[in-house]
């Protein structure tokens, strides 16, 4: 027969012992996980020490200027207005010899593109006020530019509408190989800039000069046209007295090159030789604001340049040894 177990007996001495056993395990826990988490925090510090040690070595074994490449496509932030990023596209080597800006001079021979389908016809295509012609067409075979004959369509029906003069006369405009060996020209057939299409000669219908105070010449830079043989400038561009000669260039370098009393000779010589790494900065006669700046060509049949991919752009070849890129920083890509 089981006897049941007395209940124990309450020591109060004996408790007080294992409540303070209980409180001394706790207080040791809490030091050594004090203990613990301070040495973590050194070891970390410890490492982000070394690792900033590392990259400082390996910075200063960097050659001067160096900079690391970047992948655009992973980045998050948003550029700056104004900054400029950046793709690469491909061109043919010979797309030197097309575009606005291309040089053709006794030392620049004009490399004619097949076929016509760049050009207008300009007697066709102009444009009447009210059944009137706003200027006159010497030949009704006469051709320019695409981009040209519309700028030159501009200025002239701005010209039109503030003085109601229909009497300015297109005297020569694109010309081929023939004609120019039939002017008997000093300008050897293939070097005249006459076989862009991009010149336009303007006269008085009976033949007079405009006058370099006219409103065309003090107003030409507006719509991208230069004088493209300033007097004063034979020894640059090798031909004198044919200052009523006009050249379309695009409004940001025609801008430039009037403000600064340039040729285009010198203003290609300038780019080539000053803004390859560095952007020439332009506000446009537009209002617009542009970057533009010089690509060497490569040596083989491809070259690869590096353009904006956040802003509109337009790349010509110089007609020599690279690519001119004009940046419209006033025209941001959505």
């Amino acid at each position: 027969m089981s006897h049941p177990t007395p209940p124990r007996s309450f020591d109060p001495a004996q408790q007080s012992i294992r409540s303070k056993r209980k409180q001394r395990r706790a207080r040791e826990r809490l030091v050594l996980l004090s203990m613990f988490t301070t040495l973590a925090l050194i070891l970390l510090c410890a490492f982000i020490l070394v690792i900033g040690l590392i990259a400082d070595a390996v910075r200063s074994r960097l050659p001067a200027g160096f900079e690391p490449e970047t992948n655009e496509e992973s980045t998050t932030d948003e550029p700056a207005p104004g900054d400029l990023l950046y793709a690469q596209i491909t061109k043919q080597r010979s797309a030197i010899h097309t575009g606005e800006l291309i040089l053709v001079n006794a030392d620049h021979e004009y490399v004619f593109p097949n076929g016509t389908a760049h050009l207008v016809n300009i007697f066709d295509k102009r444009t009447k006020v009210n059944g009137a012609n706003p200027y006159q067409v010497l030949f009704d075979t006469m051709l320019l530019q695409k981009d040209a004959f519309a700028a030159f369509e501009r200025m002239m029906l701005r010209y039109y509408e503030l003085s109601d003069d229909g009497s300015i006369l297109i005297t020569s405009a694109y010309r081929t190989l023939k004609e120019q060996e039939d002017l008997g020209s000093s300008v050897q057939a293939g070097y005249s800039d006459h076989h862009t299409g991009y010149c336009v000669a303007l006269k008085y219908f009976d033949r007079t000069d405009l006058g370099e105070d006219h409103w065309i010449y003090e107003n030409c830079h507006k719509y991208g046209f230069i004088v493209r043989y300033p007097n004063g400038k034979d020894a640059e561009t090798g031909v004198s007295d044919y200052v009523h000669c006009f050249r379309y260039v695009g409004v940001a370098h025609a801008t430039y090159i009037a403000k600064n009393g340039l040729c285009l000779e010198e203003y290609i010589d300038l780019l080539k030789n000053n803004y390859t790494s560095e952007h020439l900065a332009v506000t446009g006669a537009d209002g617009n604001s542009y970057e533009v700046y010089y690509l060497p060509a490569g040596t083989g049949d491809i070259t690869t340049l590096r353009i904006p991919s956040n802003y509109e752009y337009t790349v010509s070849g110089d007609n020599s040894g690279g690519f001119i890129v004009t940046v419209n920083l006033s025209a941001p890509l959505a």
